[in-house]
């Protein structure tokens, strides 16, 4: 049997410890020292298994069978237990196969658009109220929020729903950020807030509520004009091949509500804040949508000249990844490159340190777009922002337009001025995720070309 990865000197518990408790500053550190990883026992519980080799966690990736997610309980199980993002094997296959088609090219272009027409209607409202303080992720949260619903579930959810979205999870977020509870041993007690379990059942609530919905407006003999993620899957239960288990649409709608749109809100409200720290970033990405974007609202066809945006969101997703880390379990023993990982083991890919590696990118901690311009991100072995394998982000072309889009716009109007303080207090849940949201300065500049938009006025 090949070896295993090697242990840090220090006690296994006393990593676990530092792990549970100041986890980046952990990772960062095994990162630095260790060139494939590391095997931590943990007393109580399963070895902790550090990925630190951009080859290895590439290898981990590619085996999802070996290495399985870990699967929803306590707390996630109350939101969704099966969904895309939790599930594995045959029904993984299964709902793979019904949903891709409603994340292909057409609807990546109707992403775009819609996504276009929300930040539109949202730029003249700013436009409007003038100079103003906001919190830039909750502003974020309710346009990429209500785009995923109306894309992936054809209902555009409306700002009130949204703002009670951001609220729910904001309480998620709290119920399960990173911490000491993770190394302890597993017949340790856990418990959840009554809070936590009234947010968990409003999320359950609107997705049932979705649901009904659509079945309603289908049984009515009316049919989207394209085919969403909701109603393939409502319309997959008449295939003979197609076995649901219980609460199965439910926990796809919960998980698509969750997943449509938080790494994408927060990848925003992270560029935002970095091109507000670089003045010339945000001239260049300012001149550059200014000369690529019409006098309506953005389209898909702005894409390709938004060459330079593009790149400094790919920056901004390098720096500050939503998804930190990814974790997996090993299925049985896992011959791994050249090491033996144990079953059982908890397996960590800490992205956010391995993007920051001297040893893959050069001045790791300067925010610069042009690195994209240098190097091809999908040649780039230790810049996995969106996973890979047979579990990447299937959202992954939807983030990538919408967001483009979404930043040419703001920055073409707008200074969004933030503390330069204000992502220094990052909370690991299963994303990472600003304590108190992102305070912003928002401040119209001058756009003499630009002529009035014909924006149809919505809710904000």
């Amino acid at each position: 049997m090949a070896p295993r990865l090697p242990a840090p000197p220090e006690a296994g518990l006393v990593n676990g410890l530092r792990f549970g408790t100041d986890t980046i500053r952990f990772l960062d550190g095994v990162q630095a020292r260790y060139d494939d990883g590391i095997r931590i026992p943990i007393p109580g519980r399963p070895p902790l298994v550090v990925l630190t080799g951009p080859d290895l966690v590439g290898e981990a990736l590619e085996r999802p069978d070996d290495l399985q997610r870990v699967p929803a309980q306590d707390a996630a199980a109350m939101i969704a237990e099966r969904g895309l993002v939790q599930s594995e094997g045959e029904l993984w296959s299964q709902q793979r196969s019904i949903v891709a088609p409603s994340f292909g090219g057409r609807q990546v272009t109707a992403y775009a658009n819609t996504t276009g027409e929300r930040i539109e209607e949202r730029a003249q409202r700013w436009a409007d109220r003038g100079r103003h303080e906001t919190d830039l992720h909750r502003e974020m949260t309710s346009l990429t929020v209500r785009v995923a619903s109306e894309i992936l579930l054809g209902t555009d959810i409306g700002k009130a729903q949204a703002d009670q979205f951001h609220e729910w999870m904001r309480i998620a977020g709290e119920e399960f950020e990173f911490g000491i509870d993770t190394v302890l041993p597993e017949w340790v007690p856990t418990s959840v807030s009554e809070e936590f379990r009234e947010a968990a059942d409003g999320i359950r609530g609107l997705s049932e509520d979705l649901i009904e919905e659509r079945r309603e407006t289908l049984a009515a003999g009316e049919r989207p004009d394209s085919m969403d993620m909701l109603t393939m899957l409502i319309g997959a239960e008449d295939d003979p091949d197609v076995d649901y288990p219980e609460n199965q649409i439910r926990d796809e709608v919960a998980t698509f509500l969750i997943a449509g749109h938080e790494t994408t809100a927060l990848s925003l409200s992270y560029t935002l804040s970095l091109l507000s720290w670089h003045p010339e970033a945000r001239r260049r990405v300012r001149e550059e949508a200014r000369e690529a974007l019409g006098d309506g609202p953005p389209t898909h066809d702005d894409l390709a000249g938004l060459t330079y945006t593009k790149r400094a969101y790919r920056e901004a997703l390098r720096l500050y990844p939503p998804a930190w880390a990814i974790f997996r379990r090993a299925d049985g023993n896992v011959e791994l490159g050249e090491y033996t990982v144990e079953d059982g083991s908890a397996v960590v890919m800490p992205l956010r340190s391995i993007q920051r590696d001297s040893r893959h990118f050069e001045d790791p901690e300067t925010f610069d777009p042009d690195r994209w311009e240098r190097r091809d991100p999908k040649a780039v072995d230790a810049y996995r922002p969106f996973s890979s394998g047979p579990h990447a982000c299937i959202g992954q072309g939807f983030a990538l337009a919408g967001a483009t889009l979404t930043i040419a716009r703001i920055v073409a109007q707008f200074d969004v001025d933030v503390p330069e303080t204000a992502l220094d207090d990052l909370r690991l849940t299963p994303t990472l995720r600003p304590e108190g949201g992102v305070q912003a300065t928002i401040t119209p500049v001058e756009w003499p070309e630009r002529s009035p938009s014909a924006a149809t006025e919505l809710d904000y």
